[in-house]
């Protein structure tokens, strides 16, 4: 049980710094910072979680998972919005551009920042995925 408690924790940290280190442009950085406020404080009601036991251990899990699906939602939405930044900084076509060589898709910072943000926002879509995950195994 506590290699959940701290896979989950792990986790969320990573995820944390992912939404630390992204910078996205003014009209998505309200959406930004709430998605960092509602993870920041799912991190700190999943320290809780560790030292409850039975009915209130199961509700508290439970409550986590339904606020990361909420979060999950705003990140969705993140996605699609960067992902249309992605396409149209690449003139939509996105894999001409992730076909050209590195060096050659670092030329292009816009572009470039734009996939990274996409691709930042994939991932901690995919981490809340997981850290269901490790709830789910939390429940009794």
């Amino acid at each position: 049980m506590g290699d959940a408690f701290e896979r989950l924790q792990a986790l969320m940290g990573d995820t944390i710094q992912i939404l630390d280190h992204m910078i996205v442009d003014q009209k998505h950085q309200t959406l930004l910072t709430s998605i960092k406020e509602q993870l920041h404080e799912q991190y700190r009601q999943s320290e809780q979680i560790a030292y409850l036991h039975g009915d209130e251990r199961l509700d508290a899990a439970i409550a986590i998972t339904k606020n990361l699906n909420e979060i999950s939602q705003n990140v969705q939405q993140l996605e699609n919005h960067l992902l249309m930044d992605y396409e149209e900084s690449t003139g939509n076509n996105i894999e001409a551009y992730e076909q050209l060589a590195y060096e050659e898709q670092l030329e292009q910072e816009e572009t470039y920042h734009d996939k990274i943000d996409y691709l930042s926002a994939v991932k901690i879509r995919k981490n809340l995925n997981r850290m269901n995950g490790i709830l789910l195994s939390i429940n009794p």
